[in-house]
């Protein structure tokens, strides 16, 4: 048997068959047999090294039930205590072994095929884990009981080796059966022996990748393992050519510049579609002379054809460039539809491992229609946060278009999009970031973007993006590029990477933003972002982690004046305003007032959390929640900088706290009824928008979302959920409820656009205490006066009008003669009032004018699951006690089956039906209350 090996193969075998850390006595174990373990902890990743203790074999197999390489079965072992069946013995310093018997040991039974032991290693408490170099599981092959002959290289383990011309190379083969065994350099036979193994010291040869084939041979059986080792050629030092940028530069249709920032390396190669995946003289490339730069010209391309690449650093570790533009992911890219992303080149398996670059001259240039557009002023913004997975079913950008309708109609004049940039997985929100220039491919391709951006530019709507330059995971190539396996983390030589974080809310890996390397890689892609997208602005994430102050342990002492992070923020700036000088420049920052009010008047705007204040208004509980910090004035910033939100992607859903914790003492006015918890809303946003500055809301908010950010996608609540997908619920627009707050919503947006007295500095706001509330807005051209009350039961408020004369209440148009300043005015719990001293008419096609409470109105019908085989459920609240039935009836409008009216109490319903009798096909379901409200799904019985 002849093993065809690429480099790819060999790596993949060298990690399964025979890890390092890991030998078996005998090489080749069946099921049968009894095996000595060998664990060295001075390999791999070396956590327990020199280790002073017991150390613990964690361990399964991997069988031909087993569904992926981490699905271990029959672990006889436990974690986390002294447990003896995987106690090892100490054998000599860092060598420890344990021997049983394969299928007693792991209890495997007849009909199931053992293909891998699988293993980790650990201390009693699991704090100190022995894994493979890369920190994954190790694995070792288990041999069919009738296999054919076979080899293994012993030594050396890897794939390919790095050596020098005359360099010693201990190679260590065996094999299943007694046989002749040879070893061959290109090809030229060095060494050979009979019997079971072979033990040779090779001397490396000239300049070039060598191929080192072990072969054994018994009769008419044969079988092949091999490895590769490269003795570079001498390195060329040439300075980088001006013109030149990190990453990829185009040069001509023919060719491209690639530079790679990667001090301290010996030798780097680029491996792709142009060389087979081998490295090469011809692909070894330059270092500049101060050593820090390797750089090589890729000549001959076809024009407009795609090039998949990596760079191949010191003969072992292959990555894509860290500033590629679109990347290739075996584990993920599967996982993605053609809808969502046409044309996806695809992963060059069985040649490389690990995430590739592509790359593509020529590439025709996007057609940009919205050559008129002019940003918003800052003052007018307000950005709608939009995550794009939990926006629109399709998760694409193109869906996202197909929604802007809704949104202009609403009034928002720019979008925030979650951070979009190639992060780990699919599932995200995105703050787990791989890939800081590239575009996740779960949200569709470049030019998609792109027709979204020019879109809502050609509607005047602004576009953001989230970045998240305070992390890097795992998998990006900074951090691969230099890392610390012993201590898994960024080792001490990291250009970008500090190895330990200097605040204590990090997640990922740490950027060290005084470091020079950082600087350039975010300036890089943050221009390519603001040229290449039209990005109109930028919100950077956890602005306050671009720190280097050690605060571990004190977050108090984490947002202390830090003058450092305040150059790092205004030399991002300032390179974005170097291009473009409108662009917005947003800070997720949350430090200390001076430090954010230097910020703000250098021309950042900083996000304003109100999220609690507002959140308790709503509730209804306390007539104390302060909602002035929402004005810049009061935190003594002398421009209007400042972001306030009452809900982002990282509170808790106002809709969701009202229906599970609002003041439900009255029986009349009980906050945890949609129609009550609606005109809340209603009333945070006339205490909110009318404040002068920009705003921001979450999406969904204008239509009371009332999911928590805590919802799993089986229903249940926990904090593990909080970046899980949500339900999409469109059809919150057709609520008359949710659908007047999104009217409300827009009423107050269309002023905010079209009235400069919403961008006054001279106002007034009495927010701070007490159950009245009001803004008081004043202007040459029109005054504005914000009356409300925020208690549950009706309260009698002072108006505090301006000046005497003719009021206009915005939503009902109604007039009111002022005569008295102080005038007191009645009003209904939770009830407010908009007056302006110049009429304005409501924006045409928005319904303010109240609704009538309808009792046990209906709400939430979910029909599930659908389709349905015999049983199937339903679920919907009402918000008062009423009598409701339940009918179906099939496409031509014959009623199947129906329940009897029933008297159901305010809350969740959960009604179980059952589709016996029915004929497969399609069926409508309709709930009615008491008073005429009805809700209809769309059923399909199977």
């Amino acid at each position: 048997m002849k093993k065809i090996i690429t480099l790819a193969c060999l790596f993949f075998i060298a990690q399964l068959r025979l890890a390092a850390q890991v030998t078996v006595d005998p090489v080749f174990p069946t099921v049968t047999s009894m095996v000595t373990v060998y664990y060295n902890a001075a390999q791999g990743n070396m956590a327990l090294k020199d280790f002073n203790g017991t150390i613990y074999m964690h361990t399964g197999v991997i069988t031909n039930l087993s569904t992926s390489p981490t699905d271990w079965k029959h672990v006889p072992t436990t974690w986390g205590i002294a447990d003896p069946v995987g106690a090892m013995t100490l054998v000599s310093p860092n060598l420890y072994k344990k021997t049983f018997t394969i299928n007693t040991f792991y209890s495997v039974g007849a009909g199931e095929t053992v293909l891998k032991m699988a293993f980790v290693f650990r201390n009693q408490d699991g704090s100190k884990v022995g894994r493979a170099a890369d920190g994954s599981d190790i694995y070792y092959d288990v041999s069919p009981a009738t296999a054919p002959l076979l080899t293994t290289l012993l030594q050396p383990t890897a794939s390919l080796l790095l050596t020098s011309a005359g360099g010693q190379i201990v190679v260590k083969g065996a094999a299943s059966k007694t046989a002749t065994l040879t070893l061959l350099d290109n090809g030229n036979q060095v060494a050979g022996a009979n019997g079971l193994s072979l033990d040779y010291t090779l001397t490396a040869g000239a300049a070039g990748l060598h191929r080192v084939d072990f072969i054994a041979v018994a009769g008419s059986e044969s079988d092949t393992s091999s490895f590769n080792y490269l003795v570079p050629s001498p390195i060329a030092t040439e300075a980088l050519p001006g013109g030149s940028q990190l990453g990829i530069t185009y040069l001509t249709g023919q060719s491209v510049r690639l530079v790679l920032y990667a001090p301290g390396k010996q030798v780097v190669h680029v491996i792709g579609d142009f060389n087979d995946w081998l490295p090469a003289a011809d692909y070894q490339m330059k270092r500049t002379p101060d050593g820090s730069t390797w750089w090589l010209d890729l000549t001959g391309l076809n024009a407009g054809q795609i090039y998949r690449f990596q760079y191949l650093v010191d003969g072992a570790l292959r990555i894509a460039d860290p500033l590629s533009t679109l990347v290739l992911d075996a584990g993920n890219d599967p996982f993605i539809s053609a809808s969502t992303y046409p044309n996806l080149p695809a992963y060059p398996t069985g040649k490389t491992s690990g995430t590739v670059s592509v790359l593509q001259t020529d590439q025709p240039a996007f057609n940009w229609q919205a050559s008129n557009y002019q940003r918003p002023k800052k003052t007018d913004l307000v950005i709608y946060e939009l995550l794009v997975r939990d926006f629109v079913a399709a998760h694409d950008f193109q869906t996202v278009l197909d929604s802007l309708d809704y949104l202009e109609k609403l009034g928002v004049n720019a979008i925030e999009l979650m951070p979009v940039n190639e992060f780990d997985g699919n599932i995200s929100w995105g703050y787990n970031p791989a890939f800081h220039k590239a575009l996740d491919k779960y949200y569709g391709t470049a030019e998609s973007l792109k027709r979204l951006i020019d879109a809502c530019h050609q509607r005047n709507i602004a576009v953001i993006l989230d970045v998240v330059f305070n992390q890097a995971s795992g998998s990006s190539p900074l951090a691969q590029l230099y890392w610390d396996a012993t201590l898994n983390r960024p080792a001490a030589n990291n250009p970008w990477l500090n190895p330990v974080a200097k605040h204590d809310y990090n997640v990922f890996n740490d950027f060290n933003h005084e470091s020079q390397a950082t600087k350039a890689y975010v300036k890089n892609c943050l221009e390519y972002w603001q040229s290449a997208f039209r990005f109109d602005g930028f919100r950077f994430d956890l602005s306050k982690g671009f720190t280097q102050k050690n605060t571990l342990g004190s977050v108090s002492s984490w947002g202390q004046y830090d003058a450092s992070r305040i150059a790092i923020l205004k030399d991002y700036a300032n390179a974005l305003w170097g291009t473009d000088a409108s662009t917005y420049v947003i800070l997720e920052h949350f430090a200390d007032n001076s430090e954010e009010k230097e910020l703000a008047e250098y021309g950042m705007m900083l996000w304003g959390n109100m999220h609690g204040a507002y959140k308790d208004v709503a509730l209804g509980f306390s007539p104390t929640p302060d909602l002035s910090g929402v004005s810049y004035k009061q935190r003594g910033w002398n421009v209007p900088n400042l972001i306030g939100y009452f809900e982002s992607h990282d509170e808790e859903r106002i809709g969701y706290e009202c229906k599970a914790f609002g003041n439900s003492v009255s029986a009349t006015y009980n906050v945890k009824w949609l129609p009550v918890y609606t005109r809340r809303i209603e009333l945070l946003n006339n205490l909110f928008y009318p404040v002068p500055g920009p705003k921001m809301l979450w999406q969904f908010g204008e239509l009371a979302y009332d999911f928590s950010i805590r919802q799993c996608q089986n229903g249940s609540l926990s904090d593990n959920c909080r970046t899980d997908p949500k339900p999409i619920r469109w059809d919150y627009y057709s609520d008359p409820y949710r659908r007047r707050l999104y009217d409300i919503t827009a009423a107050l947006l269309y002023l905010r656009e079209n009235y400069d007295v919403f961008e006054t500095t001279d106002f007034q706001l009495s927010l701070g205490n007490g159950n009245g509330r009001s803004i008081r807005l004043n202007s040459s051209g029109m005054n504005v006066h914000v009356v409300a009350n925020i208690a549950v039961t009706q309260q009698t408020v002072t108006a505090n009008f301006q000046h005497t004369g003719t009021w206009y209440e915005y939503y009902s148009g109604t007039t009111k003669e002022v005569t008295n300043l102080n005038e007191a005015i009645t009003l209904a719990p939770g009830d407010y009032r908009l007056y302006t001293d110049q009429f304005v008419a409501l924006p045409t096609g928005l319904n303010t004018t109240p609704l009538v409470e309808i009792a046990g109105l209906l709400s939430g019908l979910e029909v599930y699951p659908n389709p349905s085989t015999d049983l199937f459920y339903v679920d919907f609240a009402v918000d008062k006690t009423t009598e409701v039935r339940i009918e179906v009836r099939d496409m031509t409008g014959k009623n199947i089956t129906f329940s009897a009216s029933s008297t159901l109490s305010a809350g969740d319903q959960h009604v179980e039906m059952t589709t016996t009798g029915w004929q497969p096909g399609v069926y409508f379901l309709t709930v009615r209350d008491g008073q005429g409200a009805q809700m209809t799904k769309r059923l399909v019985k199977m």
